[in-house]
């Protein structure tokens, strides 16, 4: 596993991700805040699923169903949910907006790895929205599609909802063949057969 670099990082919590943000105003003139995030990269379909703690294949149902501050714990020990913990003071720098998700509801059609059922529904977040009207958006996204269906790569956690393992290796869009395509960015392709070969299907 390699790590995509770019600019200085901060880490924060529950994103798997480190981010930086940057302020402008568009032509309208309203304030959008940039985020530049750094996540885990994967050069195998064998790593991204060994990582991941949920792997479904799911249709996105809705656009965001809300857009909401993300308060990380950034005095905890614990460093799935503070990935600062045991650094320097010093080293720790506090970002100066608010970090702002998009929470997006999908229904499972398929599970491959992890605890979900068929039929079910999911939440899962992305960086960026529009909140008290800033909008916030991050650097190269891949904003999940309604009514789209996708094989997702999620990290899971106890009171948040789910996140892609990273905006680009996260999801796969699936084609009019229902074949998982990766996004044009991304170096990995994954078929059914490595699904299924990773997951034990037949």
């Amino acid at each position: 596993m390699k790590t995509i670099s770019r600019r200085f990082v901060v880490p924060l919590a529950l994103l798997a991700s480190t981010v930086i943000l940057g302020a402008c105003a568009n032509s309208n003139g309203d304030k959008v805040i940039t985020y530049h995030a750094d996540y885990p990269a994967y050069d195998s379909a064998d790593n991204l699923f060994n990582t991941a703690d949920l792997i479904v294949e799911a249709t996105v149902s809705t656009q965001p169903v809300s857009v909401q501050e993300l308060k990380p714990d950034t005095a905890g020990d614990d460093p799935k949910l503070n990935p600062a913990a045991g650094a320097p003071t010093a080293e720790v720098a506090q970002p100066p907006d608010p970090v702002v998700i998009s929470v997006y509801k999908a229904s499972v059609t398929k599970v491959y790895k992890g605890a979900a059922q068929v039929g079910q529904s999911i939440d899962i977040q992305q960086l960026g929205g529009k909140l008290n009207g800033i909008t916030y958006q991050e650097e190269e996204a891949h904003a999940l599609q309604q009514n789209q269906g996708y094989v997702l790569f999620l990290q899971t956690y106890p009171d948040a909802p789910a996140a892609l393992l990273n905006p680009l290796q996260g999801q796969y869009p699936l084609n009019a063949k229902g074949e998982p395509a990766q996004l044009q960015e991304n170096p990995v392709a994954l078929t059914s057969d490595d699904l299924n070969r990773l997951s034990g299907h037949r």
